[in-house]
């Protein structure tokens, strides 16, 4: 096993140790963002068996993984944006790409080749988390940014989507045309990934903090 495959096991290993070390403390919103940390790290760790037991390659995965993902973060901007953004409208996109996606593996990508949309996927997180900033704003209920966990969360999602978009869109070309720009790409890839992680694990234990402030007599 390479230095970057241990580096992203144990990458998303530590955010799943924050989130059940300040399990307790998190409220619906990071319950969510928690459930994600799951879902990362069972694929995670099925990818590197399915690579070094069964010689098996991986991409096939990302097609569902995409779909799980976008879900799961859709679940979380719904919590954040539910009195901000009309809830058909909302649904309507998140079941189009949904539908899409299923589309794509069954008529036009082959199973084994990287799917588009995972970049699909980064524009929706890319608008969803601007448009969380924009709703923050506006109301202006925050006093300290940096003590609040939904901006650590909404700063992750921003940096790892906007980040790793030109990743996601040239991989199959780059696959063809230049595998050493794709291999030099994925390293920028996985710094992000461990940036993402690292911001997540940090939104838990300020939600911990947050929610002991709350309990303390005023």
């Amino acid at each position: 096993m390479r230095f970057y495959q241990i580096l992203i096991l144990l990458n998303v290993s530590q955010a799943l140790f924050f989130g059940i070390l300040f399990y307790k403390y998190l409220n619906k919103a990071l319950k969510i963002v928690f459930a994600f940390v799951c879902m990362a790290v069972v694929s995670e760790f099925s990818s590197q068996i399915i690579i070094h037991l069964f010689k098996g390659t991986t991409i096939w995965q990302t097609h569902f993984y995409v779909m799980l993902e976008f879900f799961i973060w859709a679940l979380f901007y719904w919590y954040l944006m539910k009195p901000f953004v009309n809830k058909n409208l909302y649904w309507l996109v998140v079941t189009v790409f949904e539908i899409y996606c299923i589309v794509n593996m069954i008529f036009i990508q082959d199973l084994n080749v990287y799917p588009t949309t995972r970049a699909i996927e980064s524009i929706l997180m890319i608008v969803l988390s601007i448009l969380t900033f924009y709703r923050i704003m506006v109301e202006g209920k925050i006093d300290k940014l940096r003590n609040e966990p939904i901006i650590w969360i909404n700063s992750a999602v921003l940096l790892y989507f906007s980040s790793s978009i030109f990743f996601h869109l040239v991989f199959n070309v780059l696959l063809v045309k230049d595998v050493e720009f794709l291999k030099k790409s994925g390293y920028l890839f996985i710094a992000v990934n461990v940036v993402f992680y690292a911001l997540l694990s940090i939104s838990f234990y300020l939600q911990k903090v947050k929610a002991l402030e709350a309990q303390k007599p005023r």
